[in-house]
């Protein structure tokens, strides 16, 4: 049986400019947790982000997923919208926005595919709630946070050719790299990318990526014998979240610095001793100009 559609309708003292903005790369502005916003307002490109529930010690994050179907400039959202709410089915959502005369803006919003009557029910009771904190919680914004919202959005979607299109992209060490890497493409299919300097190799693993590291183990007794890894972050603002680590009890590895292959990099431990590199691309760079080796249909 297929579930009538949510309809609501309201108006929002906010500009369909910057409704249009919200709906699309700027959710931290009224709805999500800061920093954790990945999407690019593009017909067919996925975005999602994280919201914490507030009043939870410890606290409970709900992840938010979805694909841009239809956009429209400042006048139509169309896209696919998956939560904990929505029981894991990939609901559709429209949003429409019509200017008013005072500045304002009509907003439509339609939802359907839902699961079951329980879950449609509960999103028709929460939508008017949440599309009337969405109108405060925007009018409250200035242009600049729109501003930076709108910054941030493309500095996480940028592409740089030197580093892997991933978000979180793992080191592992080992005596014998090229023995790793063989392994790492028969046993888990991942592909080579580019060789650095280093020896360093990238490969990519469906929409992740690895590097591969030369290690000595006698260069690095303090582990114990077992091989180094850390863990690489592409965040929005590197000063931004290295500022935040040390503020909630990380401790400083190295500060933020600007390197040659386009990434401006910090790291830093975090309060369990675990260690965390943060990068931010600044640049699009040619590998060939820092001394890599991109790798053609190699397996």
């Amino acid at each position: 049986m297929t579930l009538a559609a949510v309809h609501y309708e309201c108006l929002l003292p906010v500009s369909a400019e910057r409704l249009y903005t919200a709906w699309t790369t700027g959710w931290e502005l009224w709805l999500a947790d800061r920093d954790t916003v990945r999407a690019t307002a593009r017909d067919g490109e996925p975005f999602c982000f994280a919201v914490t529930e507030p009043g939870t010690t410890p606290a409970v994050c709900h992840p938010h997923y979805g694909r841009f179907l239809e956009l429209v400039a400042d006048r139509l959202v169309r896209c696919t919208w998956v939560t904990r709410g929505t029981v894991g089915a990939e609901t559709q959502l429209s949003v429409q926005f019509a200017p008013v005369a005072d500045g304002g803006t009509h907003c439509t919003l339609t939802h359907s595919g839902f699961a079951d009557t329980a879950t449609r029910e509960q999103h028709a009771a929460a939508w008017p709630a949440v599309l009337a904190a969405q109108g405060n919680r925007l009018a409250s914004r200035s242009d600049r946070d729109f501003a930076a919202a709108r910054r941030r959005a493309r500095d996480v979607g940028r592409a740089n050719r030197s580093m892997p299109d991933a978000t979180l992209i793992p080191t592992r060490s080992y005596p014998d790299p090229e023995a790793a890497v063989h392994w790492l493409q028969d046993v888990l299919g991942c592909v080579e990318r580019l060789r650095e300097p280093g020896p360093r190799v990238q490969l990519t693993m469906g929409n992740g990526a690895v590097v591969v590291a030369a290690w000595d183990p006698a260069s690095a007794p303090s582990t114990g014998g077992r091989p180094p890894a850390t863990l690489l972050v592409r965040v929005p603002n590197v000063d931004d979240t290295y500022a935040r680590a040390l503020a909630n009890g990380a401790t400083s590895l190295s500060a933020p610095t600007t390197l040659p292959f386009g990434e401006r990099q910090a790291a830093v431990r975090d309060p369990a001793g675990h260690a965390w590199t943060l990068s931010q691309t600044v640049a699009d760079v040619n590998p060939t100009t820092w001394g890599a080796s991109p790798v053609v249909n190699r397996a």
